[in-house]
């Protein structure tokens, strides 16, 4: 390594001229993170979600982002959306999974005083189970999946071989005649970044049962594609949020924390999660696949934790 050469932070931190899409981009950690993309000099940002109204708000700000009305449970919806992509970008540098909802709520578990007290909480709103699964974890594959072919044009774009590689030996690189805008020495390859949460790890109910699983699960699936795209020269990473401000959390009131809730004692704030954005996506994050990053304030290391 060539620990003299001078290291441009403003290089390494950024996004400049990606293009980009970020699932449920209109509000909370999504609406941050794509914020944090856009003022850094992505060259597009698209954000994704069933609201419209909440996209075009956000949007309106900026004028490298672009709302795109999506259900991410529906196959039909996320293909009609990959398609506006393809025709505006015809490439893809990286797809933030965000989308989320919270599901049936079981934080009353804690208040049962008997035990048909317990089996009615847990088997209340039954059927929110099955959407809670299919926005939390099931849309990551099929998000993921319809993405593919523009993230594999990302990387053609920036020359690297495209297609499955199985043979012993290292992707190739081709720089010479490379599209304008694109940096040789850019050592970047299409990513995935999966926002989950930190519950995937917890053992307590913090939220929901489906929430709580359906995010170990995202979690799991975020792992898997790490493995399965590792010869097709995608990456897939994971962002797995502690307490940050958003329409999930708006209804607690108080912001600051004890030592045993959260170490930090405070909530996490638009940087935290902007900083860890820009950095997995920019050249900072080129060497990151398969890792899981953990903006909590240390709050899983005093939980009961899988981690």
């Amino acid at each position: 390594m060539d620990t003299t050469k001078p290291l441009d932070v403003s290089t390494q931190f950024s996004a400049k001229d990606e293009v980009i899409v970020v699932t449920g981009g209109g509000t909370g950690i999504g609406l941050a993170i794509a914020s944090a993309l856009a003022h850094s000099g992505a060259k597009r940002v698209y954000i994704l979600g069933r609201r419209l109204d909440l996209l075009q708000d956000a949007a309106c700000q900026y004028h490298n982002v672009t709302p795109l009305q999506c259900d991410v449970t529906s196959i039909d919806s996320i293909r009609t959306a990959v398609e506006v992509v393809r025709k505006e970008s015809d490439h893809v540098d990286v797809l933030i999974n965000n989308a989320g909802i919270i599901g049936p709520n079981h934080l009353d578990v804690h208040k049962a005083e008997t035990i048909e007290d317990l089996s009615g909480i847990l088997l209340r709103d039954w059927d929110k189970w099955e959407p809670t699964f299919a926005t939390n974890t099931t849309a990551i594959v099929g998000v993921s999946a319809a993405f593919l072919p523009l993230l594999d044009a990302a990387n053609r774009r920036k020359g690297w071989e495209s297609g499955r590689k199985v043979a012993q030996r290292a992707r190739s690189r081709e720089i010479n005649g490379l599209a304008e805008g694109v940096d040789g020495s850019d050592p970047r390859t299409a990513q995935i970044i999966s926002v989950t949460s930190i519950v995937s790890f917890n053992r307590n109910i913090t939220d929901g049962l489906a929430y709580s699983s359906s995010k170990a699960g995202a979690t799991h699936v975020a792992k898997m594609l790490t493995t399965l795209l590792a010869p097709w020269g995608i990456r897939s990473n994971v962002i797995a949020p502690g307490f940050f401000p958003s329409e999930m959390t708006a209804s607690i009131t108080d912001k600051s924390f004890p030592p045993e809730m959260i170490p930090a004692g405070r909530q996490g704030s638009y940087e935290d999660i902007a900083s860890l954005a820009l950095f997995l996506v920019g050249r900072s994050g080129a060497y990151q696949n398969g890792v899981v990053q953990m903006p909590d304030g240390g709050r899983i290391s005093v939980q009961p934790a899988t981690y």
